[in-house]
């Protein structure tokens, strides 16, 4: 029984035939959209800001390595795993404690405190050197440059967890009664989510409506975490071939979608730049490995 228990913990992922034979329209997107992802990141101005992300850091905030110098640091939420008050004291001394001149955080589905208004406001009260966001916006002033923040703690419904909504199975889902990414500001510059959008760095699990708010805000940088097997960066275009690709993993596009995606992924090889510009993404799951027992370097990205 034991030995049966471990073979379905420890199976690997399924090979190359059989994603062929399960789904061979998504294999073929996603190969061609892997081998030739888009290299060239949005132009930088001459002095760029620098931008420290973490996330899902679970209290194990001390055992992380030492997080790098930059002009904000990022705290894409789930700083705490049982959500008490003691926890995310001891994560909130910790992050304000570090160097950076901006320090911005949400809350995610472990930290229960941040759903207590009052919680809330003492919080704010008591660190007033960190910027906590709750479906807000705030403008931070670096190198004689503005940039717009949002931050939310939302995650799609999934058991009884905090800071839920109803799951979108469909791209053209349109209610916003249920839709909390309808007030996003067109002029943000930075998205701070818990959770990450459909098709990119998602693990499978992302959100199809905060993928379409993507495609409208169009952000510089976005950062999430939540996902922790999913961990790391992705330079997305917003360009046909990438609407193309989203559409076939969403199972609403066909062959002839497959056309687009072999079509962008030409233009890239010759070097071809869109211009409809791009947006960087940063899933920053601070921990990681078969039981979480691994401890991952802060991500750090220049806008």
């Amino acid at each position: 029984m034991a030995h049966g228990l471990d073979s379905i913990l420890n199976r690997g992922p399924p090979s190359a035939w059989e994603q062929f034979f399960e789904e061979p329209l998504v294999f073929f997107a996603r190969l061609i959209h892997n081998h030739f992802p888009l290299t060239l990141r949005p132009l930088l101005p001459s002095k760029p800001i620098r931008v420290v992300c973490v996330s899902d850091t679970h209290n194990a905030h001390h055992d992380l390595p030492p997080l790098p110098q930059g002009d904000i640091l990022i705290h894409s939420g789930d700083l705490t795993q049982s959500g008490t008050e003691g926890e995310l004291k001891d994560a909130l001394d910790w992050l304000v404690s570090q160097p950076h001149a901006h320090k911005v955080f949400i809350a995610g589905n472990h930290d229960q405190c941040l759903s207590n208004l009052d919680c809330r406001g003492a919080l704010r009260t008591l660190y007033p050197d960190l910027t906590y966001l709750h479906d807000t916006s705030a403008t931070l002033s670096i190198h004689d440059r503005q940039l717009n923040v949002y931050g939310s703690p939302q995650t799609p419904k999934h058991g009884s967890w905090l800071f839920q909504y109803p799951r979108v199975v469909h791209l053209s889902y349109d209610s916003a009664e249920t839709d909390p990414w309808s007030e996003v500001p067109l002029n943000t510059d930075i998205l701070i989510t818990h959770g990450p959008p459909a098709h990119h760095l998602d693990a499978g699990y992302g959100c199809l409506a905060l993928l379409r708010v993507l495609w409208r805000v169009r952000p510089r940088l976005h950062v999430f975490g939540h996902i922790h097997a999913a961990r790391g960066v992705e330079c997305v275009p917003w360009q046909d071939d990438q609407l193309a690709y989203e559409n076939i993993l969403a199972g609403q596009g066909g062959w002839y979608s497959l056309f687009g995606v072999i079509l962008g992924a030409v233009q890239r090889l010759f070097g071809g730049r869109g211009k409809e510009g791009s947006s960087l993404l940063v899933n920053a799951s601070s921990i990681g490995g078969f039981r979480d027992d691994k401890r991952n370097p802060a991500i750090v990205v220049d806008i």
